[in-house]
């Protein structure tokens, strides 16, 4: 199975929300991650305490953006929100949206980065993909760690390392995680597992609010 996506450059860096809280972020990131002098371990250490200071303010989200989405690509009413994305498609920014009781399906990211939880509660449990991945459609995964997360807590993304995990809200409200990922996470092709019956197959979680070119294409030919 493979899942190597190249997406077109976008004509500029796209913004879905007016925060300076936001942008600030960015541009922190962009200096961080530019220092070739260091490994990408360090890099985010370094920007831990930076995404720990956006996560700490409110009013910098928009209501709409930290609601849930009942047309779900993920299902369960889980809401995938775009707040920015790079021109080049190397950095993206989102929240996600569960409602309470529902759960992610098991999922890869492809990508480095920091998911911090913004409000509510969850339970987070962490997967090792332990088979050779030569299979097509087999997965065999284990457990490595379940992880309950409060409001403010941060865990970082280095595939292997942390890649592969559930989300379950368990607060009585929906919970919201800030996502700061390394790739478009949205509109590339990953991994959506079921160890249930050690099955992998290919998923493309999309955005709530921003279509990928594919479906961006077929609504213009419908239009048409």
């Amino acid at each position: 199975m493979t899942n190597d996506t190249i997406l077109e450059p976008l004509p500029e860096d796209q913004w879905f929300i007016d925060s300076q809280e936001l942008r600030s972020l960015v541009a922190r990131v962009r200096e961080i991650t530019a220092n070739t002098k260091i490994n990408r371990i360090q890099q985010l250490a370094k920007l831990e305490p930076y995404f720990q200071e956006l996560l700490a303010q409110e009013q910098w989200l928009p209501e709409k953006f930290a609601k849930v989405n009942p047309e779900s690509k993920m299902g369960g009413g889980i809401g995938q929100w775009l707040l920015y994305r790079a021109k080049d498609r190397s950095l993206s920014v989102f929240s996600l949206v569960i409602p309470p009781g529902s759960t992610t399906p098991v999922h890869d990211h492809l990508a480095w980065g920091l998911i911090g939880l913004y409000k509510g509660n969850q339970e987070e449990t962490v997967y090792r993909r332990v088979d050779s991945g030569n299979a097509e459609g087999h997965a065999q995964l284990q457990i490595t760690e379940v992880r309950r997360l409060q409001r403010g807590d941060i865990y970082r993304l280095l595939p292997p390392d942390g890649d592969i995990h559930a989300v379950k809200t368990t607060s009585e409200s929906e919970s919201v995680s800030i996502h700061l990922l390394g790739n478009d996470t949205g509109c590339i092709w990953r991994h959506q597992f079921i160890p249930e019956s050690h099955s992998v197959k290919s998923f493309r979680s999309g955005y709530s609010n921003a279509p990928c070119k594919e479906e961006e294409e077929k609504a213009h030919a419908q239009v048409l």
